[in-house]
């Protein structure tokens, strides 16, 4: 099975094309307005094509973004060229960031990108460098999708429709034991393309994720039912975690 989000890249945006970034970005500044902050300097983290980096920057906001995938950066760097925006695009693991100290203001990953850390200890370490990258009382917002949704198996799922650019077909399988997701991905695109990837994504529980964000310095602030700012319930889907980095 092919590494996640390779093959997927060059089609990952047509995939993507009903995502509402535009809000998710409206989202992000009410919720720094809530927070009482006005960052300058925002880090992306698991950028993927740089879709929200681009609507952020485009806002007036200096943005930098990560990911693990070189091809879907590649993608990133072009729309970002074409958009004749400045942005830098750096690939890297989320688990291994080394920024210098106070380097951001806010640092954002949205659409479960964090879930696909496996490892505590991995999460652990995501958080660590989030903390020395933030500027004191600078923001961390990210969303997670639930163990709940998991179990539903959310990921299984499938858009065959022939007028499609891109077609798939995904198949979810969850361990409660270790709580990891494993997502079979098949895919046929308009120009005679077909492949799979493999994704696996962890479901991480809220005591978990509170409990390693305060040993790298950094505390919740607020939780929200995805897109709203209503608190999640025991069926949420998807929760936004709303966390800012101690003062010194």
């Amino acid at each position: 099975m092919a590494q996640a989000f390779t093959q997927v890249a060059p089609y990952y945006d047509a995939l993507m094309a009903s995502v509402p970034y535009s809000m998710w970005a409206d989202y992000i500044e009410e919720i720094f307005e809530r927070l009482g902050v006005r960052p300058r300097r925002i880090l992306d983290l698991a950028t993927g094509t740089g879709s929200v980096a681009i609507e952020l920057a485009e806002r007036g906001y200096e943005v930098t973004g990560v990911d693990l995938s070189e091809p879907m950066l590649e993608q990133a760097r072009r729309k970002a060229l074409d958009a004749d925006l400045d942005l830098r695009f750096l690939q890297g693991d989320a688990a291994q960031l080394s920024f210098p100290p106070a380097s951001f203001d806010a640092v954002v990953s949205l659409y479960d990108s964090l879930n696909y850390i496996l490892e505590p200890e991995q999460l652990q370490q995501t958080f660590d460098g989030v903390g020395e990258a933030l500027s004191p009382g600078g923001a961390f917002i990210f969303d997670l999708n639930t163990i709940y949704s998991f179990e539903q198996e959310m990921f299984t799922q499938q858009s065959l429709a022939p007028a499609r650019e891109v077609r798939y077909i995904w198949r979810s399988h969850y361990d409660a034991a270790t709580r990891i997701a494993r997502i079979e991905m098949e895919f046929w695109t308009a120009d005679g393309n077909h492949f799979r990837e493999t994704h696996f994504q962890r479901g991480h529980s809220v005591e978990e994720v509170t409990e390693t964000l305060e040993r790298a310095g950094v505390i919740v602030e607020a939780l929200y039912e995805a897109y709203t700012m209503l608190p999640p319930g025991p069926k949420s889907e998807r929760i936004f975690y709303v966390a800012r980095r101690g003062c010194p």
